[in-house]
């Protein structure tokens, strides 16, 4: 039943069968994936740029989050490490993951990518509303099997963390996975059941749903205004609590929440439509106590990274409710006030 595993076969003289991987971005979520991918038994392989060749082949360290802190370094290193579309030739490919943003997953490379990897099932993890249809113009349907990450993933340690804690000196990625909230994917009857064992074989837990693509982009519709606003803030919760444009934001969501049902074809759900400025309001504060990391230094890291990837979403959420004929007022409002893409300290 499994596809990435180890089979032990006496008809076939007692020959192993590890099945191949690739994993395409060697970033947070990419090395949480590959970690897990390698403990149920794949063989796993990154494609990255040249500049980061030398520091993958050192290998990968990564830390699990907890409420006490980071626990112990789990270290994995990978089977290869290809920079160049023509090595890729050389292995037979059975999964691959493409763990890049939504905006490094547009260009010519995706193409490039196809040509190479065969008949490799490939499995999508990026949360744009036009993801799935620009990956699908690339390769066959039947191909590609769609994910939700279900990790927060960041690179240890912050770079507002204080040196006297006692997590500033683990460096690596630290990775939480989120309770009661499995990794959910959909796609080809044929394909999916090979990536679920693929995960659930590393004790990680999966989930199949319908449409995961629809559940990503829900909950991006919901999350995306208020990052962008939580950027004019300053990254500061409780300047976005009480802030004057967080009923533009939560308005913002709103049209994005109704731009994907009608893009679906469905109709809001009861989350969907109960979502509003109260419960925005009564969350935030919540998600800061549970948060077991500092959660404006996270979420600041995170998002000045992804600058790109969050102006690139709520562009798209416009031009498909306008397509739709949705109305996009305060999405178009909320995407007029963003600044120039934020960069990051050097320090970081």
């Amino acid at each position: 039943m499994p596809c990435v595993y180890i089979e032990w076969s006496v008809t076939n003289g007692g020959i192993y069968n590890v099945v191949t991987a690739l994993i395409v971005g060697a970033g947070a979520v990419g090395q949480v994936y590959g970690h897990f991918l390698q403990r149920g038994g794949a063989s796993v392989s990154y494609f990255v740029k040249e500049k980061y060749k030398e520091e993958c082949e050192k290998g990968f360290t990564l830390y699990r989050c907890r409420r006490s802190g980071l626990g112990a370094a789990e270290q994995f290193s990978a089977d290869g490490v290809y920079t160049q579309f023509d090595g890729l030739k050389q292995t037979r490919w059975d999964q691959v993951w493409l763990t890049v943003s939504s905006a490094d997953l547009r260009g010519e490379w995706l193409a490039q990518l196809r040509d190479v990897i065969g008949d490799a099932t490939v499995v999508m993890l990026q949360p744009d509303l036009d993801d799935r249809d620009y990956v699908y113009s690339i390769f066959p349907k039947e191909q590609v099997v769609c994910g939700i990450v279900n990790f927060i993933s960041y690179q240890t340690p912050l770079p507002d963390l204080p040196d006297y804690h006692p997590d500033a000196t683990k460096n690596g990625v630290a990775y939480l996975v989120l309770p009661m909230m499995p990794a959910e994917f959909s796609g080809n009857e044929h394909r999916l059941p090979g990536v679920m064992s693929a995960m659930s074989s590393g004790r990680f837990n999966v989930k199949v749903e319908q449409d995961a693509s629809r559940i990503y982009a829900d909950r991006s519709a919901m999350m995306i205004p208020l990052v962008a606003l939580l950027e004019m803030e300053n990254w500061s919760f409780n300047k976005l609590r009480i802030s004057n444009s967080l009923d533009l934001a939560v308005g913002a969501a709103r049209e994005a929440l109704a731009i994907v049902a009608a893009k679906f074809g469905r109709r809001l759900n009861w989350t969907e439509r109960l979502f509003s400025l109260f419960w925005v309001k009564m969350a935030l504060p919540v998600m800061r106590f549970l948060s077991p990391m500092d959660a404006e230094s996270y979420v600041k890291f995170q998002f000045v990274k992804t600058a790109p990837q969050t102006r690139m979403m709520l562009k798209h959420f416009i031009d498909d409710g306008e397509k739709l004929g949705q109305p996009v007022q305060s999405l178009k409002e909320l995407f007029d006030r963003l600044p120039d893409e934020p960069q990051l300290k050097k320090a970081a």
